[in-house]
């Protein structure tokens, strides 16, 4: 298990081209650019979203990894959460293969055998390593769109993940990226984002 923690940042499009010229990111060099496509599992009854977790299969550099995302906190655009990953032998997930107990309370038989997709992401991801503050920070960089039953959502955020230091340091590197843009704390993930797409279509007209 690992615990992740990132500040996640809302960004318009039309100021991404601002961020690609901030002097901090033109020092790094050019970013590391990788497609990521996800999907994401539950029930048909969304169990797994009722326990605040989140399953998801993801195809990176042609290799499919599973994660799972348990509870956590969010607190101003703060995400912490622990999280559990393995790789897999293809696009659907293998339960079997954590070995984690907390897992598999969630995780129960009644549950693996309805899992089923309920949506999927997929965005390019640009990434840049920054030593700032004593503190290892990854910048990232996403671009792409949430898809679920044909209704699409864009994504285009920024993600500082702590890789190592202080996490009060996330919030002071966003204040320099911000300097002339804007970029506001989002507590929503993209699992958030991905249920409530999966779930707007079953929600009963407004009165």
């Amino acid at each position: 298990m690992t615990t992740e923690i990132e500040l996640k940042l809302k960004i318009a499009p039309d100021a991404v081209a601002i961020l690609l010229r901030h002097p901090t990111l033109v020092a790094i060099g050019e970013p590391q650019r990788k497609l990521l496509l996800s999907r994401y599992f539950d029930t048909p009854a969304l169990d797994l979203m009722a326990k605040q977790a989140a399953l998801r299969v993801r195809l990176v550099d042609q290799q499919w990894i599973q994660t799972i995302k348990i509870g956590g906190s969010v607190v101003n655009g703060l995400h912490s959460r622990p999280e559990w990953e393995t790789p897999i032998p293809d696009d659907q997930p293998h339960p079997e293969l954590f070995t984690e107990s907390s897992i598999h309370d969630v995780l129960q038989p009644s549950v693996i055998n309805q899992l089923q997709p309920v949506f999927q992401t997929e965005f390019w991801r640009s990434t840049w390593l920054i030593h700032f503050h004593d503190s290892l920070i990854e910048v990232a960089l996403d671009q792409g769109d949430i898809t679920s039953q044909g209704d699409k959502a864009l994504i285009c955020e920024v993600e500082l993940e702590l890789k190592s230091g202080q996490a009060e340091t996330l919030t002071a590197l966003a204040e320099i990226l911000g300097q002339h843009i804007t970029l506001i704390p989002d507590s929503i993930s993209k699992a958030q984002r991905g249920y409530a797409l999966y779930q707007a279509p079953n929600k009963p007209p407004s009165q």
